[in-house]
Parts: C-alpha cells; structure tokens; sequence
C-alpha cells in the first residue's frame, strides 16, 4: 500500500478551515496545528443523531470530546456543558472567528484509541487538485501485469450517506499475474470517501466480442452491434458522425436549452435498420459525463458559506431534501425511449458515472417484435451532463452472464479487509491523496474461456465545497447564516428557472475558454 487508509465504525473525521492565498491546492492539518488549539474554540461536532454541539472549550481523552458551549437540536439551540463520545461524532469542525474562511473543507481524519488522540495526517504538504474534467468519485485502476491503468470510477452520485450507492464496473486492464488480480482504490479529489464494500467478480464472455453493464448491474454479452442509420439532437442537426463510431469524438451539447423555462433538456433522436425476426436488443451507450458539477458544487460552496455541516446534517436526515436531492440525480440520468407509433415508451436509465474515464452501459429491451421499422431510440437528460461518443444496437438474443466473486487475498489488515468485505456498518475512509491495493485470487477463472472481470464498490462520499469569490445569489447568501443558508438552498434548488440559469451562464464560459485552448 502506498499511503495510508483508515478505517473506522463509526467514522470521526475532522473538519478543518483555513485560510489560504492558493484558489487550486491546499495542505492537509498536521498534528500540532490541531494540538495548538488548546482547548480553544469554537468547533462543532455533528453526531450520527443529527445533533449539532458547539464547543466554545473542550478537551479530548481516548473515548470522548468534553466541553462548553451550546447543543442544536431540531434548530433549537441551548446551553451544553458536558461530553459527547467519539463512536457517536460523524464531523468536527473548526470555525473561524472571522467566518468562513476556506476555499475548501479539509478533513483530517482522527484516530482514538490505547488511550491517545493523534491527527494521522502527518504530510506537510499533500496537494490537492481540481483541474478541469474532474468531478467526484473514486478512481479505480487495474494492474495488467506492468502497470496500473485507470479503468473506471465509483459512486459518483452519492453526495451522502443517506444517497449511499453501488457500481458495477468492467476492467477491461485487468490481468492476472502469478494467479492474482489486482485493483488500486485511490482519491485524487478534494472529498471524502467512505467505502463500505468492495468486490471483484469474474464472468466467462465465451465468444461474445465484448461484455456491457446494463442498468441493473447484469454482465451481458455483446455479440453484433450495429450502428445507426441515421441520428439528430433537439436542434435537428445530423450527429451521425458523431454517434457512429467509439473514437473519443463526442457528441456534445448545443447548449440551447439553459435558459429559464427552457426545459433545461438535451435530446437526442437515433434510427436502426429493425431485422424482421428481432425479438429484443440491447442498446448499448458509450459515454462520458462533462465537468458541469464542478460549477454546480461551486454555487453551494458559495451559498453555504460556514453552513457546510448543517448541510450535510440536513441531508443525512431530511427525507424532503433526500428526494429534491434525488430528483437532481434523476434529471442527470441518461432517460431511454423506444418510438412506437407516435408514443415513446421508457426503456429505463442509466446514472451519471464518470467524467474523466469513457464508459460503456446497456438497458435491454424485450418484446420489440410488434415496433414499426425502423427502430426509434430517443435519448435525454439535463443539458450538458452527457458526452456521447457512440450508440448501438445488438440483436442478438442474450441473457445475463453468471458472475463468479472471486476471494480477496491481499494483505491488508484483517480489520480493513473486514470494514471492505460486506455491507453493513463499517466504513473505510479515503482521503486525498490516500489509496489502497486489494488483491484477488483469480483461480476460480481458470476454466473459463475469456474471463472478464468486474469491480463492485459500495459507498458515498462527501464533496469540499469550494469557496466562491463572487457568489451567483451573493445578494441572498450575504443575508443569512447557518441553517438559514440550507433553508435558502433548499428553496433554490427546488426551483430551475431560478437555480440554473445563472450556473449555465458561467459553465458556457468555460466551454468557451476551453475550446479556446
């Protein structure tokens, strides 16, 4: 392992602001900078039943965080003098007198135990970047016998616990050397990843040219695909081209729709020739998600200002911002529609992914026999949070692969393998720049004939809002603290019209300066 990973049930993190003259890197807390706090706040510490403490002094022992200050309790605040365990503390805290002072949120883990408190981030000076094309998520690397190569990311979506989700992902990369399999972990992005399992599966793709992931995580095989016969977008310009062929020539969108009361959609409308004894396909999408959701978590950095953890308090415990959350997520999903007649009926769809590693996914759809010829596909989601490099159609009749878990035989500690191995309570946290190697036994694939491999992880993460420098809702943001700014974001971000007219303005800028390089 190349640096460290720590692991935790349940999880303490602490949450450090600072101030900073950089906008793009920052270093992590040491031991002393934490130590030479003295007992001095304030700091907060959010517990796992959404209680908010804020500790005005406090003191640590090997077990709990003791002080003064005042309690939160369903917004309601009072005088506390007394302590709180470390097993119950989700974040703490560090405020600034002055406000809120990072460009970023800068967790350092702590660890507890045989009587000591230690910060374990000891580096002085860890960059932390994010560069253009990069949005949230662990990366996944497959070793193929002489390097670790980069093959996918995991739960990009899920922004919190209660958001908790699962991929499933094909490492096309992965070799086995000296009957093992190994794939890196690693965060490269300023958040906070808390994995709960991870398992390395293999399939027998037998003679199929290639394998795909559809939408409910079954390993199809793909046997003949076809290209379409023709392709438009909303605007009704050709993108043939642009569809055809898995070249890393995307189709990108018009940005026509980002105004208010435009809809906030791209669309795009695809033909196939339709065999006359087709009886079901498999529409298979070659794709990459754009960078828009940095400027989306710009907005927040900026209208959240210090009220960061009353957000995610929120979010882990308010089931009306759980579903506004959730219906962001479902606007962001890639919506699949088969013409019939003059109806479109929803074939299903698939969840953003990834923005710096193209990947492939599949819905498959029965029954087509009765569909008038050609084959319509018609393809949406929110403007511009899909790049399609290719889509396709496959015949062939197909049914799931069998996926076959193969064991992990790394040597990481019993108590991480633990945390990783199953579903249940216990985390691994991953922080930036931090990775881990899990090594698996490939023997059960000996007897298969082209042995493909896929990588499940389970987990959520929390993004590091960054701070902006001219807020898009300054005018309302400068107006309210605390959970007044969550209460302001909820109402934001129920309403389009109001939210994303402004966060396209500036995302069309950096398209713009981009295309200029």
């Amino acid at each position: 392992m190349k640096s460290v990973i720590w692991y935790f049930c349940p999880i303490i993190l602490l949450t450090v602001l600072f101030d900073s003259g950089c906008q793009t890197s920052y270093t992590t807390t040491k031991r002393s900078e934490i130590l030479a706090l003295n007992g001095q706040g304030p700091i907060r510490a959010l517990t796992v039943d959404s209680l908010l403490y804020t500790f005005d002094t406090f003191s640590f022992d090997d077990s709990t965080i003791s002080g003064r200050g005042t309690l939160k309790r369903n917004g309601e605040k009072t005088p506390f003098d007394g302590f709180v365990p470390f097993r119950k503390i989700v974040f703490i805290e560090r405020l600034e007198n002055s406000g809120w002072k990072a460009a970023w949120v800068i967790p350092a883990c702590i660890l507890v135990a045989s009587g000591t408190f230690s910060a374990l981030s000891e580096r002085s000076s860890v960059e932390i970047h994010r560069p253009s094309g990069w949005g949230s998520c662990p990366y996944i690397y497959s070793f193929d016998g002489t390097e670790f190569k980069r093959d996918a990311e995991a739960f990009g979506t899920s922004i919190s616990k209660a958001l908790e989700g699962e991929t499933f992902s094909v490492l096309p990369s992965l070799t086995a050397v000296d009957g093992n399999l190994t794939v890196r972990v690693s965060n490269e992005r300023p958040e906070t990843h808390m994995i709960n399992r991870i398992q390395l599966f293999a399939a027998d793709a037998g003679t199929a040219q290639s394998v795909v992931i559809d939408n409910n995580n079954n390993c199809l095989p793909v046997f003949h695909p076809i290209s379409p016969r023709s392709a438009h977008d909303q605007s009704g310009k050709n993108i043939l081209n642009e569809i055809t062929t898995r070249d890393l020539h995307y189709w990108r969108s018009d940005m026509q729709n980002t105004t208010a009361f435009s809809g906030f959609r791209d669309q795009v409308e695809a033909e196939f020739d339709l065999p006359a004894n087709a009886s079901s396909a498999t529409i298979i999408i070659d794709a990459i998600n754009s960078d828009l959701i940095t400027d989306v978590y710009s907005t927040v950095g900026g209208l959240l200002g210090d009220a960061t953890l009353e957000f995610y308090n929120a979010l882990e415990h308010d089931t009306q911002l759980q579903s506004d959350m959730r219906e962001w997520i479902n606007d962001c999903k890639l919506k699949i529609e088969i013409g019939d007649g003059d109806q479109w009926k929803d074939a299903g769809t698939i969840l953003p992914e990834a923005t710096l590693v193209p990947f492939t996914r599949a819905i498959r759809i029965d029954n087509i026999t009765a569909l008038q010829r050609p084959l319509r596909v018609r393809l949406s989601s929110l403007t511009d949070v899909w790049r399609l490099n290719a889509v396709a159609v496959d015949y062939s009749p197909v049914r799931p692969l069998p996926m076959v878990e193969l064991p992990m035989t790394s040597d990481l500690t019993q108590k991480l393998r633990d945390a990783l191995a199953s579903d249940d309570s216990s985390y691994a946290t991953l922080l930036p720049p931090d990775q881990f190697d899990a090594r698996f036994d490939a023997a059960p694939t000996t007897d298969m004939q082209h042995p493909v491999y896929i990588f499940a992880a389970k987990g959520y993460l929390y993004e590091w809002f960054p701070k902006q420098e001219s807020p898009k809702f300054s005018f309302a943001a400068d107006a309210v603290t605390g959970y007044d700014r969550v209460a302001m974001l909820k109402l934001l971000i129920k309403d389009k019209n109001i939210f994303l007219p402004p966060i396209y303005a500036e995302w069309r800028k950096h398209r713009e300066n981009d295309s200029m390089k």
